[in-house]
């Protein structure tokens, strides 16, 4: 009896081990990749796109989530706009950037621990840049803002 209790215990702390280990794993994002956060809006869904230096990409949106591996050279230009742009948190806003009020998002893009202001509302060429690198990979990837009533809220982010 002793033993069974013993093995059925070492049985759980280990599938609580594969669990907690496997928790931050898909938490933590390396310094090295490059992060795009749309917000979605009163009627759509956001997305959330992780791009590593290879161009090995993984997505989360309203249709769930998925993986691909970007162009060369798109992948280069990011990552080349991204450090341009440093320090992220400096880029500029456009005053007085109308959105609408229902359809409305937020972009922003991050690296090694920085985050930048909303990059769909430019206020200088690196920002315009990072802008159309965020549009251009979540084309190549086929990520979109989902309505609302057509797909599913995204996961938190655990970080």
């Amino acid at each position: 009896m002793k033993q069974l209790v013993s093995q059925s215990l070492l049985g759980m702390a280990g599938a609580t081990f594969l669990v907690c280990l496997s928790q931050p794993l898909m938490a933590l994002v390396p310094n090295n990749v490059g992060v795009i956060l749309n917000s979605g809006s009163t009627n759509t869904i956001g997305y959330r796109i992780y791009v590593s230096p290879t161009g090995e990409a993984n997505y989360v949106d309203g249709n769930g989530s998925g993986k691909g591996k970007l162009p060369e050279k798109l992948t280069n230009r990011f990552f080349r706009d991204l450090k341009a742009a440093e320090p992220l948190s400096d880029l500029p806003v456009k005053p007085k950037c109308l959105k609408s009020t229902s359809f409305g998002t937020t972009t922003t893009v991050s690296l090694g621990g920085q985050q930048s202001t909303d990059i769909s509302c430019p206020g200088n060429a690196k920002a315009r840049r990072l802008d159309n690198d965020a549009i251009a990979i979540a084309k190549a990837l086929k990520v979109t803002n989902v309505p609302n009533s057509k797909g599913k809220p995204l996961p938190p982010q655990n970080f």
